[in-house]
């Protein structure tokens, strides 16, 4: 936190984003990372005053120094400085209010795309298909990025190139439409910079380093001004080797489960599938079927290495007095980079002996097993193919935002916006172990069960077969790979597995805006705007998949699919100043009301209204209370509804989920008729003696479709917030805020698991039964999946069929607070500030389906990655400033919380999640509070001439004390929405300006 002070801010040439408002500042402002409510002015390379125009997020109008009813936070240019951060995903992973609070920052986050997009959220309020927070630059919308859950990524702009970030935690979709349920991340960037400045920074970490190296410049004229900024940036992946004391998926000794595997090179094999295995070399006890012996995590990376380029070029241009133009062009590009394990497969093998003589393999082995002349084995490719597996994920963007602002007489003005951009972004695997070419050299079938009749393609009469097999083309899964006898042409085919995935998306977008003063009244002038905007999004997606057939570069499928969707907009806001100066009354020193909406229409889905009523109450001099109510929605993504049929790339059908149907489902009672009896203890069959109907086990087979729905509609929320701003006159530079929030999101988008759905009167359509004798006819199931890729063999008879495509299925109940605290004050040491904030959550209640059961996931991870609710985040930052030198220390809680993510065998019983009909009632692993400290040192020379002149050295430790994240019970070890495996990391910056 910095101390308060008097900012000089004088406005210059008209430039603005789409719905920002600009204002002219000469007010005692206090900033800091989450304190202020109000922008800092800009920092010079010179210390030069410069020209400076504020865009306040969340109103249309300019004038405002805050938007009416709102809480505004704001992270300064300072702040961003003393953070260390060298991407925005760093940046905002110490924002309590930003959902992964405390999180490793690299990679993917939030989305769950093999991009590596990052996907902020607000309040946990949404992510992947149901994202609630709206991502803006400089108050204007950026292209997507993502393969199949395309969001925007704030990683487009780097922290070099942001004068500060504001973020409004309320809904705002009667200003920008789509999106701001949860609320705005509005990235405003650097202008009228004046200098340049080139700066460079190493990391080193336990088996992690990173670089980074950043250019700007800046000039700034009579009419005019001009920036350039690049950054690259590059952070190394961290490999699961060397974070075994966190991931080891033994976590017997914590009181935790077993999650090592029963696949092992070499092989196990067993009898049968659920019999007991063995290991090699074969000999000896045998192990548990249910128990794991080997440990694949040792092989690939915990993170991804993470490289980035940005390159931000800023113009601005006063043609006259009256007409101001400018134009922002973005480019980005991002690359993630892992090593994976190769993977592995299951199957059945023949020996000598076996009747299947064309199949049995030449380098079967059994040891003293005592198993016969075929079984089943489970193999772990690592140890014969060694390293090579990787995944590479990457995303291309660029985009042009312009805007040219008209003087129309009076204070009225015009403002045109134009932005014009693409992201290409793109998945590609290679080297991981080809199924079907494993299994063809184990027993010569594309099956696991050696079946020489069974298709290779599902819904087709296509058998691929590699018999009889030899030395030549036959798997070697018994020996280690030191005497392995896999021939060389097994092993290439082994891992000719490429699967690549594209993704084109295009953004156009335009908007008018005409606002200004409408009269005057008592307390001041009541301004108000109107406008328009056009949005055009389309989208191809190019994925191709190996067929399992065999090697994927002869035996691939390529799906192209394209999108698009048309948005056209109006929106109204006014502004009215009810008390002001001229008005002000003993309680009442200011009132003002702000009024706003918005009508969208979506040509793929068609319209929706969002009005929003905002009040703000200056009760004396520094202290006002605050709210606003708001209704928001967030559009379907085009990945979700997919094409005119619902296709998208994830689209396809497959075997029947397994559950139990209640006796009060529609159609329970003739299936029941059927009596089709259980096949295993435990399952309770479909019979007039059963409990309910048991699908998917037995005769009970089914089939399920999976993808998106052309028919779904806008995610609504419903949003209000109260609070207050309090700057103490009696002491200087303290400062308090607090805000209770309260958001409903109904119809968010997800695919519901098939028990909730069984269990919710509103998805029970999801269900399609089919009752008589025999099943579903061919022309049923043919209608119900035509055009879908089919992923598994239709059983003999098909009972039932389960839509798991997205639905508008989610409701959601939350609210919270939100508080910071900050004091500054000068002393005969030096300056010092303080910032405490604070984001606690109170509620956060789901119903899947309109009349399903409401039930709690307050304070847990791991049962609902879509909202994540840990409770309690907490931010403490400390500064001290004198002279040349500067230090900051944050300060990150994660409160205690529990985690749902446990299942029956996997540790302490009482952890188990306790759910009745798929909702959860108790249990959880406590997770114990998590604190780590950020430092950051810095010396800036204070020398006027030579080489040290304008030279600042910097030290940045992030997790000073090498703290460890709390263990998780799960395979990984640890809660990556929470924690981060990396430790401590040590940067050293130097920094030159001219």
């Amino acid at each position: 936190m910095k101390k308060s002070a008097i900012i000089k801010l004088v406005s210059g040439r008209g430039t603005r984003g789409a719905h920002g408002s600009f204002t002219k500042v000469a007010s005692v402002a206090f900033s800091g990372l989450l304190a202020s409510t109000a922008a800092l002015g800009q920092n010079t390379g010179t210390g030069t005053a410069v020209l400076e125009e504020v865009v306040i997020t969340g109103s249309s109008i300019r004038g405002v120094e805050q938007p009416v009813g709102s809480n505004l936070i704001t992270i300064g240019r300072e702040s961003i400085e003393e953070s260390g951060a060298t991407t925005v995903q760093q940046l905002l992973s110490s924002v309590p209010q930003v959902t992964g609070f405390g999180n490793a920052a690299q990679g993917g986050f939030g989305s769950f795309d093999g991009a590596g997009t990052f996907a902020p959220t607000l309040h946990g309020l949404g992510a992947s298909a149901s994202n609630g927070t709206l991502v803006l630059v400089d108050g204007r919308r950026l292209p997507l990025s993502g393969i199949n859950h395309t969001l925007a990524d704030p990683g487009v702009i780097a922290p070099l190139a942001i004068e500060r970030v504001e973020i409004l935690p309320d809904g705002a979709s009667s200003t920008y439409g789509s999106d701001a349920v949860a609320g705005v991340l509005n990235f405003i960037t650097r202008r009228n910079y004046e200098g340049s400045e080139v700066n460079a920074s190493v990391g080193f970490g336990d088996g992690y380093n990173t670089k980074d190296a950043g250019f700007i410049w800046g000039n700034a004229w009579d009419n005019g001004s001009a920036l350039l900024t690049y950054n690259y940036t590059q952070k190394s992946n961290l490999a699961n080797a060397d974070r075994q004391d966190i991931i080891n998926p033994d976590h017997r000794a914590q009181g935790g489960g077993n999650f090592l595997n029963t696949a092992c090179g070499p092989a196990t094999i067993a009898a049968s599938n659920s019999a007991a295995y063995f290991t090699s070399p074969y000999s000896g006890a045998s192990t548990a079927s249910a128990i794991g012996t080997c440990n694949p995590s040792v092989y690939g990376d915990l993170l991804p290495e993470n490289i980035r380029h940005n390159l931000l070029i800023k113009l601005s241009h006063d043609v006259n007095d009256s007409l101001s133009v400018n134009a922002n062009v973005v480019f980005s590009s991002v690359q993630t980079n892992g090593a994976t394990a190769r993977g592995s497969f299951t199957g059945t093998a023949f020996g000598a002996g076996n009747a299947a003589t064309t199949q049995i393999n030449p380098f079967y082995q059994v040891g003293t097993s005592g198993i016969g002349n075929s079984q089943f084995v489970r193999f772990q490719a690592d140890d014969l193919l060694g390293p090579g597996a990787v995944s590479k994920a990457a995303a291309e963007t660029f985009f042009v935002s312009s805007s040219a602002d008209l003087k129309l007489g009076g204070d009225w003005q015009a403002s045109l916006g134009l932005t014009v951009g693409k992201d290409d972004s793109r998945q590609r695997q290679d080297g991981q172990l080809n199924a079907s070419a494993a299994l063809l050299a184990l027993n010569g079938t594309t099956n696991s069960g050696g079946n020489l009749l069974t298709p290779s393609l599902p819904g087709t009469t296509t058998v691929v077969l590699n018999t009889p097999l030899t030395a030549a083309n036959a798997l070697d899964v018994w020996r280690p790979a030191a005497t392995n006898q896999t021939s060389a042409a097994v092993r290439a085919r082994l891992i000719d597995n490429t699967n690549l995935q594209v993704a084109h998306q295009t953004l156009n977008n335009v908007s008018l805006k005409f606002d200004g003063s409408l009269f005057s009244m008592p307390g001041g002038e009541v301004r108000a705007a109107i406008g328009g905007e056009y949005l055009k999004y389309a989208m191809r997606q190019e994925v191709t998949r190996a067929t399992g057939t065999g090697p994927a570069s002869t035996n691939s499928r390529q799906i192209n699919l394209n999108y698009g969707r048309d948005v056209t907009s109006a929106f109204a806001e006014v502004l009215i100043p009810i008390v002001g100066a001229g008005n002000a009354l003993p309680g009442i020193a200011s009132l003002d009301l702000n009024l706003s909406g918005r009508y969208d229409k979506y040509s793929d889905f068609g319209g929706t209204n969002n009005p929003k009523v905002a009040l703000t109450w200056g009760i004396v001099e520094g202290f006002q209370v605050r709210a606003n109510f708001a209704r928001s929605f967030t559009a379907p993504a085009l990945t979700s509804r997919g094409n005119e049929f619902g296709t998208t790339a994830e689209s396809s059908y497959g075997a029947g989920p397994n559950v139990v149907l209640p006796d009060s489902f529609p159609g329970v009672a003739a299936l029941k008729a059927l009596n089709l009896v259980a096949t295993a203890a435990g399952e309770s069959g479909c019979n007039p003696t059963s409990v309910g109907c048991h699908l998917g086990v037995g005769a009970m087979q089914g089939i399920q479709i999976n993808g998106g729905n052309k028919d779904l509609q806008p995610q609504k929320g419903k949003t209000f917030s109260v609070g207050f701003d309090w700057k103490s006159e009696a002491v200087s530079g303290l400062t308090a805020s607090g805000t209770f929030w309260s958001a409903e999101y109904s119809g968010a988008i997800t695919a519901p698991q098939a028990v909730f759905a069984a269990n919710a009167p509103a998805l029970q359509y999801s269900f399609v039964l089919f009752p008589a004798v025999g099943g579903a006819t061919t022309a049923q199931l043919d209608a119900l999946t035509a055009g879908l890729p089919q992923n598994a063999p239709r059983p003999a008879a098909t009972y039932y069929s389960y839509s798991f495509q997205q639905k508008n299925a989610l409701n959601l109940k939350a609210n919270g607070v939100d508080a910071s605290l900050g004091y500054a004050f000068d002393t005969a040491v030096g300056t010092f500030s303080t910032s405490l904030n604070w984001a606690e959550k109170l509620k956060m209640d789901q119903q899947v389906g309109s009349g399903g059961r409401w039930f709690s996931v307050l304070n847990t991870s791991g049962f609902n990655t879509t909202f994540p609710s840990i409770k309690r985040a907490v931010s403490l930052d400390l500064g001290w400033k004198r002279g040349e030198f500067n230090s900051n220390v944050k300060v990150n809680y994660t409160a205690g919380y529990k985690n749902w993510s446990g299942s029956t065998g996997t540790g302490n019983a009482a952890w188990n999640l306790i759910s009745a009909l798929g909702v959860p009632s108790g249990g959880g692993q406590p997770i114990p509070a998590y604190t780590t400290a950020n430092l950051h040192l810095g010396y800036n020379s204070a020398a006027t001439d030579g080489m040290l002149k304008d030279v600042g050295v910097s030290l940045d430790v992030q997790n000073v004390f090498d703290k460890a994240p709390p263990f998780f019970n799960s395979a990984a070890g640890y809660d990556g929405n929470a924690g981060s495996p990396l430790g401590r990391v040590a940067s050293l910056g130097l920094s030159k300006k001219w």
